[in-house]
């Protein structure tokens, strides 16, 4: 009777001490997001200030599968080393490129990007990027580390890199430098942003041509998240196809069902449906005038 008693005794603690076990695992769960330091509002003000649609979409998935959200503002070169080591555990919205996909599994946000490439008005309309190779004193200004680099490379255009870019810092390059053509990239975003800021419909008056058929159709927006990062699990994935390039949406592997990653990416994809990340978006998003 004593014996079973201490038995029945024993699987109690036991039971305890694993339920505080997964409570305080549960308890201590972090996502470290990590961002660079500049601005690109609407989406994150410049560091130290987190406000934007990133801090709010990210901060409520992370309470969706119980975890608190940490941000850390870098460079982005130390960001992307970082992530290569699995210090940090996501980049918010990461371009696809073949080099990055070594270290970062893409998983989509709930909202729809697009690109436009700026220009001075001297160079007509581009529809598709090699035709920049037809001016042989074009650069194209792009962020230190860009994804677009090697794109850039592969279609034999020269770049000009630079720590932080903006629309602001491109005008200036257009301007004051009339010797040489620059091409700069940016999200659709942060140019409607800037035209509300300014109060225009168009940056003509700022001496620049918009070209908004340059860099493909509207598309979803994808975090990179480490494939080094302890709370990343992955398998192979079945759909793999490896008649195709690898892409965002065409990734070597899958998440596991029971990994906190893919948590993470069932909480934005229940967003998306709820209209909580379309809300969140519209919240802080300026609408332009047309």
């Amino acid at each position: 009777m004593i014996l079973l008693y201490r038995c029945s005794f024993s699987k109690k603690i036991l039971f305890l001490l694993l339920l505080m076990v997964h409570f305080s695992a549960f308890a201590q769960c972090k996502l470290n997001m990590t961002f660079k330091t500049g601005d690109k509002y609407p989406l994150m003000f410049e560091a130290p200030e987190n406000s934007g649609v990133f801090f709010d979409v990210y901060t409520e998935a992370a309470r969706r599968i119980g975890c608190k959200l940490i941000i850390t503002r870098l460079p982005k070169q130390r960001i992307h080393e970082a992530l290569k080591k699995g210090d940090l555990d996501f980049y918010p919205a990461a371009s696809f490129s073949e080099k990055r996909a070594e270290y970062l599994h893409y998983i989509e946000v709930g909202i729809t990007t697009k690109e436009y490439g700026l220009s001075s008005t001297k160079i007509p309309a581009i529809k598709n990027l090699s035709q920049l190779k037809e001016y042989p004193n074009l650069f194209w200004l792009m962020e230190a580390n860009s994804s677009k680099s090697e794109l850039a490379a592969a279609l034999g255009i020269k770049t000009q890199q630079i720590n932080y870019m903006n629309i602001e810092k491109f005008i200036k390059f257009v301007n004051q430098r009339p010797k040489y053509e620059y091409f700069y990239i940016a999200d659709k975003e942060i140019f409607d942003t800037f035209l509300v800021n300014h109060k225009v419909t168009d940056l003509i008056s700022h001496g620049l041509r918009t070209h908004t058929n340059c860099c493909g159709k509207a598309k979803p927006m994808f975090l990179g998240f480490s494939k080094r990062s302890k709370h990343y699990r992955a398998i192979a994935n079945e759909a793999f196809n490896d008649k195709e390039n690898v892409s965002a949406t065409n990734q070597v592997s899958k998440l596991t069902t029971n990994s906190l990653v893919h948590r993470l990416a069932v909480a934005l994809q229940n967003m998306k449906q709820e209209g909580v990340t379309e809300e969140i978006y519209n919240k802080w998003y300026p609408q332009p005038e047309r």
